[in-house]
């Protein structure tokens, strides 16, 4: 959420860019900046499982207000999840921090008992780097038990943007130097951003990223480009492009999974401009390459993109993040090599309301099944307080598929937007979780509905603007069970990100 690209349906952009040439990195181990130690504060809810707050107190008082800080959520938001492949009691939650001014990194060794946060150093000017702000960071564990950061950097005056990784090999207490994914240094041609890192099952070694490119006018077309790693995240080698999207063609929110035979899906948003609503010019759409992202397939669709787009305070008619509407989440269930993708959708409301919606391949991305409806949002309550938004998707070691969401389904008249989040759990025998037979289970993850009126405020000439947590949230399988992670306002105008795991 670093700057626009558009007004009206507002579409993620990361600035253009100038940037300083980081050639020649080497792997100097840095010490980190430890903060506080473990995190405490877990509260039973009634379901068996205890929230804990992983944010603290902020660690870039100290650092200079930038000039987009008006334009940026204040305090922790959007988390994002890792477990170690090797030991799913090793978990890491990653997130921007205090107006996207730094990323701060939570490791636990115990299932979540207790979690040790520590900032991840040289990305920004408030961390020992160059740039002002820090985008949609995520953290991979290598299969060597090693934590990879990556994440989008920008400069506030649009001068400069990069895709970059760091590296830790002692869960967070030392730091190689930030390695380059990729770089933009000509403002006209726009900005870059970064994905996760997502490892190759095949060779421990190899890693990839998918990097977008945002077009420095609106309205035009942009591109998609992926970079390889075959040392564990400490080098990269030049991107090659993944998708195109045409003229007068966006595509955004990309998904990135590799499967078990190195064949590599993307799933990503086309949007098409033009004139009538944007709801009618969305389409979720993947691609797939076989020889580790040299060449790729033509898209194929995934479905219609049915999304209401804005979401609002059913009262006020506030937006609140709307941009969660263009994106989707992807996992892979190893048993059987079956894809799944989750969304927000409104087809099964007849348009009204967004619910959740599930996908699913069983050849590699090439076709998928027909979309199924996976939230319990009740029906019987007014429509503006069914609306689900912010999905993420999870599949366990056994193949139950897990979605997390947020509504508004305990929301009145009163003052307070009263919120919540929510995990639904599908075991996939005997019915496809995707089909109208599948049953899926619900846990509530907060354990009292909080006030979306005290979260942090984008104003209307940023993107995204409204009430705003985060466009992402974790989740993330941990062997058979899963661990989710999720931001909620603290103080007016200010987030904290919680874990759980039910």
């Amino acid at each position: 959420m670093v700057a626009t690209i558009w007004k009206g349906p507002s579409v993620r952009s990361a600035p253009p860019s100038r940037l300083r040439s980081l050639t020649a990195l080497t792997a100097v181990l840095l010490p980190a900046l430890a903060l506080s130690g473990t995190s405490a504060g877990a509260t039973p809810d009634g379901h068996g499982h205890k929230p804990v707050r992983l944010s603290g107190a902020s660690p870039f008082a100290g650092c200079a207000p930038g000039a987009l800080d008006g334009k940026m959520a204040d305090g922790a938001i959007e988390p994002q999840l890792a477990a170690d492949p090797g030991d799913p009691r090793r978990i890491a939650a990653v997130w921007p921090q205090d107006r996207q001014r730094g990323v701060v990194l939570a490791v636990t060794r115990d299932g979540g008992t207790s979690w040790k946060r520590t900032v991840v150093p040289h990305l920004t000017r408030c961390s020992g780097g160059r740039y002002d702000y820090a985008d949609e960071p995520a953290v991979t564990f290598t299969a060597d038990g090693a934590l990879l950061v990556t994440g989008g950097l920008a400069m506030a005056d649009g001068s400069a943007s990069a895709g970059l990784s760091i590296r830790s090999d002692d869960g967070g207490r030392t730091w190689t130097r930030p390695a380059v994914i990729i770089e933009e240094t000509d403002p006209a041609r726009g900005g870059v951003a970064s994905g996760p890192a997502v490892a190759d099952p095949r060779d421990p070694d190899v890693l990839y990223v998918v990097t977008p490119r945002f077009p420095a006018a609106e309205r035009t077309r942009n591109d998609a480009w992926i970079s390889r790693s075959t040392d564990g995240g400490r080098s990269w080698q030049p991107p090659t492009l993944v998708v195109d999207a045409g003229d007068r063609h966006l595509v955004s929110g990309h998904r990135l999974t590799v499967l078990d035979d190195g064949t590599l899906v993307d799933v990503h948003t086309l949007v098409r401009f033009g004139e009538g609503p944007i709801t009618n010019r969305l389409t979720l759409q993947a691609v797939r390459s076989t020889d580790a992202g040299r060449t790729w397939s033509e898209p194929v669709k995934v479905a219609d993109l049915r999304t209401r787009f804005l979401f609002q305070d059913p009262e006020s008619g506030e937006q609140v993040s709307h941009t969660t509407s263009l994106l989707s989440d992807t996992a892979v269930d190893r048993r059987t090599g079956r894809i799944h993708v989750a969304w927000q959708d409104s087809r099964f409301t007849d348009g009204a309301v967004d619910s959740v919606a599930v996908a699913a391949s069983d050849d590699g991305g090439r076709t998928w099944s027909t979309p199924g409806k996976v939230n319990r949002t009740p029906s019987g309550i007014p429509l503006p307080n069914q609306q689900a938004f912010t999905v993420a998707l999870a599949v366990g070691d056994d193949g139950t598929v897990a979605v997390s969401h947020s509504d508004f389904r305990h929301n009145d008249t009163g003052e307070a937007l009263l919120t919540d989040r929510w995990l639904v759990r599908c075991r996939p025998e005997p019915a496809d979780c995707t089909s109208d037979a599948a049953t899926w289970r619900e846990t509530r993850l907060t354990p009292t509905s909080y006030d979306m009126r005290r979260a942090p405020g984008i104003p209307d000439e940023a993107s995204p603007r409204g009430y705003f947590l985060g466009e992402r949230m974790g989740l993330v399988a941990t062997g058979r069970g899963f661990t989710a992670a999720w931001a909620v306002p603290d103080a007016p105008g200010r987030a904290a990100v919680h874990v759980s795991t039910p």
